[in-house]
């Protein structure tokens, strides 16, 4: 057996050589680029590359990432950017014409299958509520809390103050008012008086005024009855707990509408502009100040010279020219001189004129501005296009520039109708029900509540560049059966296609009762006979 054994010199050249080999594989990458140091194996988590060292963002949970603090700042630079920016205008009301414009109009539709009911039970039912709604919907009395706006309006406003404030709560106060048909009131709240009682500080269920149960559902939002930072003499602020659903019915109480709700956990939304808000303000101090050199650009001062000449009783210009009207018009009143227009500025002796040339306005301003409205546009998912209102481009990239915003538009619409309008519309129904305005069987059952209370929300329609393009592609959408006249009407004015084939089945009847021509669908005018057969 000795014949086989492993020579000591051998053994320990094997143990050297794993050894090296382990360690090579272990052996940590050097960092290549500059920066010299361990690399890791994503370059993006590296703490030693130039580009890369100075970036090292902690990790947080949403709590963390948008405290109060912050989030109170980011409302406030958000709302007076919305004040004073000019882009940042444009992006806010570009979303409020275009998600809201005059108003999401709802069409009930409700699920007559699974209420067992036909389609003529369920066209009456429908009208039914549709009344219910316009009702409620048209009258500021009715909806508002405040009685000054109606749904529809109120329906902008939402938009606006969650857009701009991060989030806005809705809260469905019973008021009972003479002359009015409901008592359910929509109350909106601005985000700022929505915080802990007396400053408290954040707890287990309980973040910036949110109070929520073990799994994250809200459970209660606390209200200040004024503004936190905003004191009225002889008036002490109180906090009232609004529950966030009722605790017998469950019936919805409060709505949250959020700008956006980017992570699982997130009680409160932060503003739109947020991302951009560095931007924008540096575009504007940029703008602004291109502008004032054009303008001071445009003033052209003619210097006079006094020469050895000069006889002491002859009166300057200036004081020719304001002769018996108080102070020279380009002195200010701590004797500063002020660019005028055409203004004549008398020198003093032997002094020189010396006139800077400021090249205003600059010919790169516009390609530079675009440039950064362009990224801009990028982060609120609004094309440059249509955020200035500039389509100078091509039909085709106009056209596609139009769309891109009008899925971003789509999306937000979507958003408000789930988190406002539907909500609100439910609350309507439940007081309609309970009123005996309506009778809805099995409405207590929550499937066939669920079921009634179907619709549909028809906003503004899109527009069309060239309109018998958008026309024709409609039409043969429709042809080759991947469309329906409802989609397309909705789609192109905004109406729905029952009340758009009601009204024109009017219109032909009174065409045909009156002996007016009819033109046939699809077809061109053709020339009526003449009633004299002599006649050519």
């Amino acid at each position: 057996m000795g014949f086989f054994r492993k020579d000591p010199a051998e053994l320990l050249m094997r143990e050297a050589l794993k050894l090296a080999k382990s360690a090579n594989e272990s052996k940590p990458i050097v960092a290549q680029g500059g920066g010299g140091g361990v690399e890791t194996r994503w370059r993006g988590a590296s703490r030693v590359l130039r580009s890369m060292a100075s970036w090292i963002p902690g990790l947080g949970s949403p709590r963390r990432d948008l405290d109060q603090n912050e989030r109170r700042m980011l409302v406030a630079r958000s709302r007076d950017a919305m004040r004073n920016h000019l882009i940042a205008r444009a992006a806010i009301t570009r979303l409020r014409t275009n998600v809201v414009g005059t108003g999401l109009v709802c069409r009930s539709q409700i699920d007559h299958d699974a209420l067992g009911l036909d389609e003529t039970q369920a066209e009456k039912i429908n009208n039914q509520l549709d009344r219910l709604w316009s009702l409620y919907a048209d009258d500021p009395r009715e909806c508002d809390a405040e009685a000054t706006l109606n749904h529809y309006q109120l329906q902008a406003l939402v938009l606006i103050s969650s857009m701009v404030g991060g989030d806005v709560l809705i809260a469905s106060p019973d008021d009972e008012r003479p002359g009015c048909i409901f008592s359910t009131r929509l109350q909106l709240i601005e985000s700022d008086r929505v915080c802990n009682p007396a400053g408290q500080l954040d707890g287990a269920n309980l973040v910036d005024g949110v109070e929520f149960d073990r799994l994250g559902a809200p459970l209660a939002y606390h209200v200040c009855t004024g503004y936190p930072n905003e004191y009225t003499a002889g008036q002490a602020l109180k906090w009232e707990r609004l529950p966030a659903f009722g605790e017998a019915t469950g019936r919805r109480r409060v709505m949250h509408v959020m700008a956006d709700k980017e992570r699982p956990g997130q009680k409160r939304g932060a503003p739109y502009l947020a991302p951009v808000l560095e931007p924008l303000q540096k575009l504007e101090r940029y703008s602004s100040a291109e502008l004032m050199a054009a303008v001071i650009s445009a003033m052209f001062t003619v210097f006079i010279k006094k020469t050895n000449d000069f006889q002491v009783g002859n009166l300057p210009l200036t004081a020719l020219a304001n002769e018996g009207d108080g102070p020279a018009g380009d002195t200010t009143a701590d004797g500063e001189l002020a660019l005028g227009e055409g203004a004549i500025v008398d020198l003093g002796q032997g002094e020189e004129p010396v006139i800077a040339n400021p090249a205003r306005p600059n010919a790169q301003f516009d390609p530079f501005f675009t440039a950064v409205v362009k990224e801009i546009g990028a982060a609120l998912e609004q094309p440059m296009e249509e955020l200035l209102l500039h389509y100078s481009s091509s039909y085709s990239a106009a056209r596609a520039a139009m769309l891109q915003a009008w899925r971003f538009y789509s999306l937000r619409r979507w958003w408000l109708i789930c988190d406002f309008c539907q909500p609100s519309r439910e609350l309507l129904i439940d007081e309609a029900v309970a009123r005996g305005l309506i009778s809805l069987p099995g409405y207590a059952d929550p499937a066939k509540r669920r079921a009634y209370c179907q619709a549909i929300w028809i906003g503004p329609a899109r527009g069309a560049i060239d309109e018998l393009k958008e026309a024709n592609a409609a039409g043969k959408r429709i042809e080759i059966g991947v469309s329906n006249e409802t989609l397309e009407t909705a789609a192109m004015t905004g109406e729905p296609w029952q009340q758009v084939y009601r009204q024109r089945v009017r219109e032909v009847a009174q065409r045909r009762n009156d002996g007016l021509h009819v033109l046939p669908k699809g077809r061109e005018q053709e020339t009526p006979p003449s009633a004299n057969p002599n006649e050519e």
